[in-house]
């Protein structure tokens, strides 16, 4: 028999999360922050009424799966690199490469000063920088629409940038866990002489059947997705299609674990292979969408705020200043990310603009606010790298860091619209038009 307390913990997971979930929403901010509230306010920082448990990690791991199969199934490769591929991919590696190195950096900084082991701080930042290089299009998307844009060279942009943005931390992800796990192998103790070959080779291969799966997607994906869905399909039945779709997900899952690659990627892998299939928006989205969103992915984010401590933010070791008082290293940490990455998703934005020459400088500041947001997948690799272990208990992501994290989510998410409607406010001018017929220009209108 289930256990009550786990039942009574679901239910109160859930109603807390969409409450607070709705009522955020409400004020233009992404559900995911009222439901990460809702887990501060049942968890041990407030109430105390809900504690971390072992059923509740596996229906949270569940919420991680279901999120990166549903961003799978939203992937559609062939389009976005037939359309935008050339300006989104511009702006998701410059934009990047300018967080990983900064976010990394400050990581990297914090953590010697702290006394940490320098290649278990080096590990760590790696794996931070990795994670705060996702980027969340749900508040620019949600402006856009309330706007009744949906055709604008910026929405264009922003979900072009979705897709790549996602491929390419799922790669770095991918990559770096690969070298993880070589190091761990070897303890850490293999000479560098014979530790960098084996390493390089083990990224080689693993670079190749990346790229390898993705043209696999791109050309055979979506037949194959078709001959199979078409066979579950002959009675008419959805439930078939969908049984189907999880079976993949969980198959899928499972080859990509045991490669190495880690189940989670192996599910936005599933997904991708499904996004081609004629099923895919009209019958496999919709219901795992229902699924995910309806009980893992909340139960997930909620489940996060439970985890988190803001107190040992406040509370950990600090740098002291005069009378006595200090200033928590953590603290500076949650500072230089915030910054580090807010700009530096903003400077690759206008960077990449700048490069691809097909947007005029207000459309680069929308576009440059729309992606201010620190994604909702920075959580995901959070907790996988609260499941790496660096050396026996040395997991690279500590309980103060996955709290630091979830508050740079909140925040980014609180800031985030104030940057949008200032970029929106601005007023857009139409080109000086020809000499009208009495030979003087007609003044610029602003629109």
């Amino acid at each position: 028999m289930l256990d009550n307390n786990l039942l009574l913990s679901i239910f109160l997971i859930l109603a807390f999360a969409k409450l607070l979930g709705l009522l955020v929403e409400r004020f233009g901010i992404p559900a995911i922050v009222g439901e990460i509230f809702a887990g501060l306010a049942l968890g041990p920082m407030a109430l105390g009424i809900i504690h971390p448990s072992e059923p509740l990690d596996f229906l949270a791991n569940m919420g991680i799966m279901f999120m990166m199969f549903i961003m799978g199934l939203s992937t559609d490769l062939e389009n976005v690199i037939k359309a935008s591929a050339r300006t989104a991919t511009m702006i998701t590696v410059i934009g990047a490469a300018i967080v990983f190195v900064v976010s990394a950096g400050v990581t990297l900084l914090v953590g010697i000063l702290l006394g940490q082991d320098f290649f278990y701080s080096l590990a760590q930042a790696c794996l931070i920088g990795i994670g705060l290089t996702s980027t969340s299009t749900v508040i620019g998307f949600k402006y856009l629409s309330d706007l009744g844009d949906r055709f604008s060279n910026v929405f264009k942009t922003l979900l072009a940038v979705e897709v790549t943005d996602g491929v390419f931390s799922i790669m770095l992800l991918a990559i770096f866990l690969s070298v993880i796990n070589m190091f761990t192998i070897s303890d850490g103790k293999t000479a560098i002489s014979e530790f960098l070959p084996m390493l390089g080779w083990s990224s080689f291969k693993l670079f190749l059947l990346i790229v390898g799966f993705i043209i696999f997607v791109m050309k055979f994906g979506g037949k194959v997705a078709d001959i199979l869905l078409g066979v579950s399909n002959r009675n008419k039945e959805d439930r078939a299609i969908i049984t189907l779709s999880l079976i993949v997900l969980f198959a899928v899952a499972g080859l990509s674990d045991w490669l190495e690659l880690t189940s989670v990627i192996g599910a936005f892998l599933a997904g991708a292979i499904l996004a081609g299939s004629p099923y895919s928006e009209t019958v496999i989205a919709p219901r795992i969408k229902a699924l995910g969103y309806g009980l893992f992915i909340p139960i997930f984010f909620a489940y996060t705020g439970v985890q988190m401590n803001f107190g040992a933010l406040l509370g950990g070791p600090n740098i002291p200043i005069a009378g006595g008082f200090g200033i928590p290293f953590y603290l500076i940490l949650f500072i230089g990310l915030l910054i580090g990455v807010m700009g530096g998703k903003y400077l690759g934005v206008m960077a990449g603009c700048a490069l691809s020459g097909n947007f005029r400088p207000f459309e680069a500041k929308r576009i440059g606010t729309s992606l201010l947001c620190i994604g909702e997948d920075t959580l995901v690799v959070a907790q996988i790298g609260t499941m790496v272990y660096f050396a026996r208990d040395m997991p690279l992501v500590t309980p103060e860091i996955f709290s630091v994290l979830g508050l740079l989510i909140i925040v980014s998410s609180l800031l985030t619209p104030y940057f949008i409607n200032k970029a929106y406010a601005e007023k857009e001018y139409r080109p000086m038009s020809p000499r009208n017929g009495n030979g003087t220009r007609s003044r610029m209108r602003s629109i």
